[in-house]
């Protein structure tokens, strides 16, 4: 069966600006996001939807902060559909993760699971080239975590990108920028590097082998030995003299 494409419902009513916005977004959806695509100028999109100069921009607004248009002024201008931002989309998605207070477990438990599935989606249908990436980072790995521990992430990030599913990169993306804000490594950089590459070479060397259940297993485990790391992070920050050789 083929893939039905998703039909996201639009922002609920409530002002005037609010349902005009909820229009104009249900309208890019259905268009198939069209980035780029100019829906109309300000004086167009007035007439259009029978409203106000200042209804017309504070839809703008809304559509703006949830980057799905801008738009752009001057004769030549107009509400211009845009691309989303991922990591703004996911930095969102962590902070109010933040404000409901999620937990390391709830945290951990969630990541386990999102990333072990990328990793098994990564084994199945990785590319030549995504390979050739793979290889890449962890032939350098070693020394970018000595320098700067938050590389650790870009394993992470690579391996829910190459997974294929766009529902994946997101979610990891936003566990693991939640994760960066409460780990500190409580080892020295050097010993903390080595042991992140060991484990990521297993990771890596079991998606490279095509062997998704083992590169799931692995995965899932590595997430879950985070639960020490977090939980010091939690109660106490190490000095940074403490983290570095």
């Amino acid at each position: 069966m083929d893939d039905v494409p998703f039909r996201k419902r639009a922002r609920p009513a409530g002002k005037l600006a609010e349902v005009v916005a909820a229009k104009i977004e249900r309208e890019i959806i259905d268009r198939g996001w069209p980035v780029g695509h100019v829906l109309g100028s300000e004086a167009e999109l007035i007439r259009r939807f029978e409203v106000s100069r200042a209804v017309v921009r504070e839809a703008a607004r809304l559509l703006e902060a949830d980057m799905i248009a801008r738009m752009k002024p001057g004769p030549n201008g107009g509400l211009i559909v845009i691309a989303p931002d991922p990591e703004g989309v996911a930095h969102t998605m962590a902070l109010y993760l933040t404000y409901e207070r999620v937990s390391v477990r709830q945290l951990l438990d969630m990541r386990s699971l999102v990333e072990g599935q990328a990793a098994a989606l990564a084994a199945v249908h990785g590319t030549p080239e995504d390979h050739a990436k793979l290889k890449a980072l962890l032939a350098n790995e070693r020394a970018c975590v000595e320098e700067d521990w938050h590389s650790a992430k870009n394993f992470h990030v690579l391996v829910a990108q190459m997974s294929g599913n766009p529902a994946c990169v997101l979610m990891a993306q936003s566990l693991i920028m939640l994760t960066e804000q409460q780990t500190v490594p409580t080892r020295t950089r050097r010993t903390a590097a080595n042991h992140v590459h060991r484990v990521h070479d297993k990771v890596g060397r079991a998606i490279l082998d095509r062997d998704p259940a083992r590169a799931r297993d692995l995965m899932a485990k590595h997430i879950l030995a985070l639960d020490p790391w977090l939980g010091e992070a939690h109660q106490a920050r190490t000095p940074r003299a403490a983290i570095e050789d």
